[in-house]
């Protein structure tokens, strides 16, 4: 008979596969591939995180079958032209029933400029006139309100946007109570605002008066980092960080202060984010950079990030193009790329990872039996690591360590390639893998899915 330990041995170097790029992974046959786990994290990832924006000219059927194959799970229908010009009713539910018609969630901003009556109307006209379609639980007032009006003083923003909040909010409550009004959208978390907005001298936060209601139930904001010369897969998750972890601050203090919790409770979203110009939008450090907003948006609860913008100015890589779509051959740059990745396999609970190589950022979530991970290596040189879905953390031949703490027994030994992405999903005794490499941007391929 043969020795059982030495029989596993073998098996460990039968159990050899190759990657796309000929690199090596080696599943360990000594670990136990069950899914089952309890996550420790209790944070429940918004269904409708992932998300887009519709530009003001009409998409094409091309790039709504594109769109809906991302897998994004919400849609915002704003921005600057809406504040200055609504498109028609028509032309809005014609958007909203494609958009719902996806299985994602809409997103409607209502003008900071219109009377406060057009914005009751647009509710009624979706919540209660159209009584066989599917209300829009999720609305914006206004876009950028300092950047549209001339960049006054930052001390004099929140009583400019609580003097156009707050009847349009009222108004449109009165008509449908249960909506969920985000705002102000501004540019950038500008801090004084938000300060002055939310439990400050302008506050927006509170109940309406004599209703058991609240003006605004998240706050929204917007960033596209300005910065020349930085690498987005690390400087750029930086400069999201620092807004991200002061609006998770604001949002705790609102809640307390104005005691919201359950449905009631303030959220927070980013309703348009990207890299700062066209040609920084078409690179692989952007796709990153995607990734890792999505991490930071998961690990402090935001309800949505809807990048700007599923496609406008013919994805020519110029200027104001911050397509998620390369116009050449119509092909899904990383951005897309990544918010697929994450769109179609994080659900549930996330939960925190930890990596002993800073160059490699690494996460996961747990959906009953299900955990999914993303590995991200944004250096120039190759990898292996060992990934234990659990705390421990020993040392395998000098490979990189990676956590995700998912309470899991499970352990996995692979490689991953130089700029490049990986996500695994494990699920009952299967692995399933998709693997997508700055390589695969260049040659314009789509990522590679295996079952290990």
């Amino acid at each position: 008979m043969i020795n059982k330990f030495l029989f596993l041995r073998v098996l460990t170097l039968i159990l050899i596969t190759s990657c796309s790029n000929k690199s090596l992974t080696i599943i360990n046959p000594n670990s136990k591939k069950d899914s089952s786990t309890k996550a420790v994290s209790e944070i429940q990832i918004s269904p409708i995180l992932v998300g887009n924006n519709v530009w003001y000219k009409n998409p094409t059927p091309q790039v709504w079958e594109l769109t809906a194959q991302s897998g994004v799970t919400s849609i915002r229908i704003g921005g600057h032209a809406y504040d200055v010009e609504m498109p028609s009713k028509a032309e809005l539910l014609d958007w909203v029933k494609r958009i719902q018609a996806t299985g994602a969630e809409p997103i409607m901003q209502v003008s900071q400029y219109d009377l406060a009556t057009s914005a009751a109307d647009l509710v009624k006209y979706f919540n209660v006139d159209l009584a066989s379609g599917k209300a829009i639980k999720y609305w914006n007032i206004g876009n950028e309100p300092w950047l549209q009006n001339g960049k006054p003083e930052l001390s004099t923003v929140g009583a400019m946007v609580e003097a156009y909040f707050k009847p349009r909010s009222k108004a449109m409550k009165a008509v449908d109570p249960t909506i969920k009004i985000y705002g102000p959208d501004e540019c950038y978390y500008m801090e004084e605002a938000m300060n002055d907005l939310f439990g400050g001298k302008n506050d927006i936060s509170g109940k309406i008066p004599g209703k058991d209601y609240y003006y605004c139930d998240g706050i929204s904001w917007h960033r596209y980092p300005q910065e020349t010369n930085i690498n987005l897969a690390y400087e750029g998750i930086e400069d999201f960080k620092k807004s991200i972890i002061k609006c998770k601050a604001k949002v705790d203090f609102v809640n307390a202060m104005h005691n919201r919790s359950g449905d009631d409770a303030l959220g927070w979203g980013i309703g348009e984010y990207n890299a700062k110009a066209g040609p920084q939008v078409h690179t692989w450090e952007n796709g990153q950079m995607f990734g890792g907003v999505l991490n930071l948006c998961m690990k402090y609860g935001a309800t949505f990030a809807t990048t700007w913008s599923m496609f406008e100015n013919d994805g020519n890589r110029k200027g104001t193009d911050f397509s998620s779509i390369d116009g050449a051959k119509m092909t899904p740059r990383p951005s897309y790329r990544h918010m697929q990745m994450i769109a179609k396999n994080f659900k549930g609970i996330y939960v925190e990872g930890k990596s002993s190589l800073p160059d490699i950022i690494t996460f996961g979530a747990v959906n009953g039996t299900t955990i999914s991970v993303m590995i991200m290596n944004r250096a120039n040189t190759p990898a292996t690591f060992t990934l234990h879905l659990n705390k421990t953390a020993a040392t395998v031949n000098g490979n990189v360590q990676l956590n995700i703490d998912a309470s899991s027994t499970i352990v996995y030994t692979g490689a991953i390639e130089a700029l490049a992405t990986h996500t695994y999903v494990f699920k009952n005794n299967e692995i399933n893998r998709t693997v997508y490499t700055n390589q695969h941007f260049i040659n314009e391929k789509a990522p590679d899915e295996s079952k290990l």
